[in-house]
């Protein structure tokens, strides 16, 4: 089976989880969608991922989910998530996917994340710190990678052989 794990995110947590998920699915390909389009017809499963800023996943996942729906329905295809709400998970598939998409998916599941108040610009902090007031981070503290989360998605794909 080729897999391709193809991932966009503004921090180091949605390559890292691709990473992850690589060491899991043997022969597997992890491309970063900011820096390069891969060729989807050499691979039969596709697994897409981003993070979460501000609801929205990254940019160059939906220019590729864009471009590339018709032939993404027709492969086996599997999303991740990586956020620092993933109680969020639903909303956040729902406003951000296509919902053929989602039906079609055969495996979908948040990776957790890591909410980062820095490096952000100013803007960005004032409204991270909203946030953390709003939600009271400070008692339920900060999300991490969601382990079993990847392993799982890794078992969900390797059972497509």
């Amino acid at each position: 089976m080729n897999i391709l794990i193809a991932y966009a995110g503004s921090n180091s947590t949605t390559k890292i989880c691709a990473q992850l998920l690589a060491e899991k699915l043997p022969g597997a390909h992890v491309l970063n969608l900011s820096h390069k389009k891969p060729d989807l017809n050499d691979f039969d499963t596709i697994i897409i991922g981003s993070g979460i800023r501000f609801n929205n996943v990254n940019k160059s996942v939906l220019n590729f989910i864009r471009d590339n729906l018709d032939l993404l329905m027709k492969k086996n295809t599997a999303i991740y998530l990586c956020c620092g709400f993933p109680e969020k998970i639903n909303q956040y598939l729902l406003h951000n996917f296509p919902k053929k998409l989602l039906n079609k998916a055969t495996s979908i599941h948040c990776f957790g994340g890591r909410l980062k108040v820095k490096p952000y610009r100013l803007h960005d902090m004032l409204i991270m710190k909203m946030v953390q007031k709003n939600f009271k981070l400070e008692k339920r503290g900060f999300t991490e990678i969601d382990y079993d989360s990847i392993q799982k998605m890794a078992d969900e794909i390797l059972a497509l052989k």
